[in-house]
């Protein structure tokens, strides 16, 4: 019985030539799926494997360089110099008046309105222990044109003044500004005692409304 159904089917075959078409068709789109799906698994790897190629070519590259030891010696000379470029002070409250005193400045000579500047906090900086950071934000009205010069004079502080965070909102007065900016300071050399100074005296009248921390 399975002789003859085989038969049968292979008579059909024979004398069915779009049956023939049919079968060969279905092949050649399983084939070409297959060969499809093959070559998306395969394009992931090539392109990884692309990659590690250039990273490591760049590595042969970068050890066959000659002149890293002069260059990490130019950087820790320009590190110096920017350390020793930061203002030192004696205390911590001296340090509060110093970016107290330079926020006003610079808001007074931008022409902001009511300025107010209130130190949030100074605390020591990780892996720098003879460094000490001050949190300070200003709050002002902001005149027309006034905003472009603050936001350079603020910029020209760089490095020993940063600003973290800056929200300008418009109210029915006009624009209001509200800075919050990190100042860095050099501890007095050889002062044991420096990091544990919390006086906040010596703070200067800059000709503002400066508010200490309650």
């Amino acid at each position: 019985m399975i002789a003859t159904q085989r038969d049968r089917v292979l008579s059909e075959w024979r004398a069915n030539r779009r049956l023939r078409l049919a079968v060969l068709v279905i092949v050649l789109v399983a084939g070409v799926h297959l060969a499809l799906s093959a070559s998306e698994r395969r394009a992931p790897k090539i392109e990884e494997y692309r990659r590690d190629a250039e990273l490591v070519e760049r590595l042969r590259e970068a050890s066959a360089e000659s002149a890293w030891p002069a260059r990490a010696e130019e950087a820790a000379q320009r590190l110096a110099e920017v350390h020793e470029g930061l203002p030192q002070v004696a205390s911590t409250g001296l340090a509060q008046a110093e970016i107290q005193a330079w926020l006003a400045q610079q808001a007074q000579a931008a022409g902001l309105g009511e300025p107010r500047v209130r130190v949030e906090t100074t605390l020591d900086v990780p892996d720098h222990p003879e460094l000490w950071q001050v949190l300070a934000r200003l709050d002002a009205t902001v005149s027309p044109g006034g905003l472009g010069s603050f936001l350079q004079a603020v910029a020209g502080g760089l490095p020993w003044i940063q600003v973290e965070r800056l929200d300008i909102s418009t109210t029915a007065e006009g624009q209001r500004l509200v800075l919050t900016a990190r100042g860095y300071y050099r501890k007095p050399a050889g002062d044991a005692e420096a990091a544990g100074d919390t006086d906040a005296d010596g703070a200067v009248d800059a000709g503002v409304q400066l508010e200490d921390d309650a």
